[in-house]
């Protein structure tokens, strides 16, 4: 496909990918940075959550209303973004395929996650390391595809984002809970959402992860000699430790379950 913001570039006929899409990392980074997150984010919130967002005197609560609400819209984004592409064959060569559109996709990302990770930064002791470590290995990988490396499996990476939205719904469900003596939600929603949440989680982040590590693998070997090595290892080994990473949240959060599932049955009725 197509990239149609690359008549913008100032670069376009250069053999630096970086150069080439350097317009489309920068605009994607201003966005979240100067328009999303300090405008759009909180503009929502109030529409969405009213006196539960506007009333809060945590600056921390509000600035994490704002940094899901930008996440959020990014996953979507993600998910629309990646539709075309998602089933780009796994045959084609890590080491030299290019396609303007998987290197729109991946410029765009570059910019969320350099937001990211100034957020990370910036207010590292709500963070943490952790954090701040996803968004550094998440930034590293979207930046090799533009070598170009794995750029056929932009798609394949950002799929683990499916899970995101439910995630942030159940985030937003918690927060409101704990500023109503009401329920905010029905409860098969929450029921509904935790539900997905779970099995989503499972299947982009556990199931596919671990899979796409063999499948990668097996492409790596291919090319062993066409690329340098250090980013050949380096890729796999972000991959495996962020999968195993998510197997420690999906652990989390099935323990979160089994507790409200056992608060529900015995009628006590607490929210953890």
């Amino acid at each position: 496909m197509n990239d149609p913001l690359l008549k913008l570039s100032l670069f376009r006929h250069s053999d630096n990918l970086y150069l080439v899409h350097l317009h489309e990392i920068v605009l994607s980074f201003v966005f979240y940075q100067f328009i999303l997150y300090p405008i759009i984010a909180p503009w929502l919130n109030k529409l969405f959550f009213g006196k539960h967002y506007t009333e809060l005197e945590s600056r921390k609560t509000k600035l994490n209303f704002d940094i899901h609400t930008v996440s959020m819209f990014q996953c979507i984004l993600s998910l629309v973004l990646i539709y075309p592409i998602l089933f780009t064959p796994l045959s084609l060569n890590i080491a030299t395929y290019y396609d303007p559109y998987s290197s729109l996709v991946s410029s765009l990302t570059m910019g969320y996650f350099m937001w990211d990770l100034c957020v990370c930064l910036r207010h590292f002791s709500l963070f943490g390391v952790g954090f701040l470590g996803h968004a550094c290995a998440s930034l590293f990988v979207f930046y090799s595809t533009l070598r170009p490396f794995c750029q056929s499996w932009v798609g394949k990476f950002l799929i683990f984002e499916a899970s995101t939205p439910f995630v942030n719904i159940n985030w937003y469900i918690s927060q409101l809970s704990r500023t109503s003596s009401k329920p905010v939600v029905p409860a098969w929603f929450n029921v509904l959402n935790g539900i997905l949440l779970i099995g989503v989680f499972f299947l982009v982040r556990i199931v596919w992860g671990f899979t796409a590590i063999l499948l990668l693998l097996r492409e790596m070997w291919k090319v062993w000699d066409q690329v340098p090595q250090w980013l050949l290892l380096s890729i796999i080994g972000i991959n495996i430790l962020l999968d195993s990473l998510n197997v420690f949240w999906l652990s989390k959060m099935i323990k979160i379950a089994k507790k409200l599932a056992s608060g529900n049955s015995s009628g006590s009725g607490k929210r953890e």
